[in-house]
């Protein structure tokens, strides 16, 4: 969506950060980049270090979220049973459409990726088999503009040598556990009796074995794009470790900030407030507090955001803060019944328009430039700019 929506980043190695720290995590990686061993979950610093020319583009959820609906509406063309698994990912049954478009399953997946590539501009890759499973699967072995099609009768065939951690549901720490029994290959993992998994495993261990034979009898649950948004947030790593209360309480703004332009551009209010702490020894910690009155607006959130780190009583060096906001609903038109949360709403839309027009942070409080100072890489703005206090 980045390279699309910006030529000059075509053919080149960008990543997705959430912030330009030089300790902020790579959100995901162009497949430009991902040739340089650079991957989801990487530091910044390290993409750098792996890659010099690589570029770093700060993440724009709601951005990524209208392309989503984009391309609901052209699935929805194909089969009205449709399961958004995640802002990238969904899956399509299509089992009852197929005569209509009078083609088979790999013909399908061409005219929806002919059309999503037409229409949106946007590559994707496709999977074609019997279960939610095995499409999944099918969907990752070709990327990126592949298509992957597992006949049923192949099914055995598929799994036998492939690495049990190509399964969605197996993790690195499952992985090593199945390992260490002498599990490797997703056919090795069907053979082993179901009560052995389930004597290690309690009924997980059912469930691997049925994934090891490729077995998935779960339905496509109907859903859409909008679905897909449970929560907004937005988290950093600090670009060192610190007990300063002055730099962590600008930080809970920047942030809470950005979950309030997100939370506007999306046309959300959410009334729920997460803040989640990562201290220098990775221990993490997240609390949640409910209010009465819906919010959108950045410095009502850090509020209620700061509120629940006082109840946290942090007692160490901090390494990660993030902010998040659930319990969404559709922004209501009328206005806030109390004439301060009125006013915050009305500053917060007035903000988004000059930042809109001018650049994201060409205007902002006054207080985050604290967190700027101790350590952003590329202060979203110059320093003679003015700021709200």
């Amino acid at each position: 969506v980045e390279q699309k929506s910006n030529p000059a980043l075509r053919g080149k190695p960008i990543v997705v950060v959430g912030d330009l720290y030089r300790r902020s995590v790579v959100l995901t990686a162009s497949y430009e980049a991902r040739v340089f061993g650079i991957k989801t979950g990487c530091l910044y610093w390290k993409a750098k270090k792996l890659c010099p020319q690589v570029i770093g583009v700060v993440g724009d959820s709601a951005k990524y979220l209208s392309q989503t609906k984009e391309i609901v509406e052209v699935l929805d063309a194909f089969s009205d049973q449709l399961e958004m698994a995640s802002i990238d990912e969904g899956y399509l049954d299509v089992t009852g459409s197929l005569g209509l478009f009078r083609t088979d399953g790999a013909g399908m997946a061409r005219l929806i990726q002919d059309r999503i590539k037409d229409e949106l501009g946007l590559p994707c890759s496709i999977g074609v088999a019997p279960n939610k499973l095995l499409a999944k699967l099918a969907s990752d072995m070709k990327k990126p503009l592949g298509i992957t099609v597992i006949e049923p009768e192949k099914v055995g065939e598929v799994l036998e040598r492939l690495p049990v951690e190509k399964l969605c549901g197996i993790g690195p720490r499952l992985q090593v556990h199945l390992n260490n029994m002498g599990i490797g290959t997703c056919g090795q993992l069907g053979a082993v009796p179901v009560a052995e998994l389930q004597a290690r495993f309690g009924i997980w261990g059912s469930w691997m074995s049925r994934w090891g034979r490729g077995e998935d009898d779960s339905p496509v649950r109907k859903s859409d794009a909008a679905d897909v948004v449970k929560s907004m947030g937005h988290s950093t790593t600090l670009p060192k470790n610190t007990t300063d209360r002055k730099v962590i309480e600008s930080f809970i703004l920047f942030l809470s900030e950005k979950v309030g332009s997100r939370l506007r551009k999306g046309g959300f209010a959410g009334r729920t407030v997460t803040t989640v702490l990562r201290y220098d020894d990775f221990q993490t910690m997240a609390k949640s507090r409910t209010v009465g009155e819906f919010l959108d607006d950045g410095l009502s959130i850090s509020r209620i955001a700061l509120k629940i780190l006082d109840q946290m009583k942090p007692s160490r060096p901090i390494r990660l803060l993030g902010v998040s906001v659930s319990s969404l609903v559709p922004t209501a038109s009328p206005p806030f019944l109390l004439k301060y949360l009125e006013k915050g709403r009305l500053l917060a839309r007035a903000m988004d328009e000059v930042n809109d027009k001018f650049g994201r942070g060409k205007l902002r409080r006054a207080k985050v430039m604290d967190a700027e100072a101790f350590g952003l890489l590329e202060p979203p703005i110059a320093p003679h700019m003015h700021a709200l206090a």
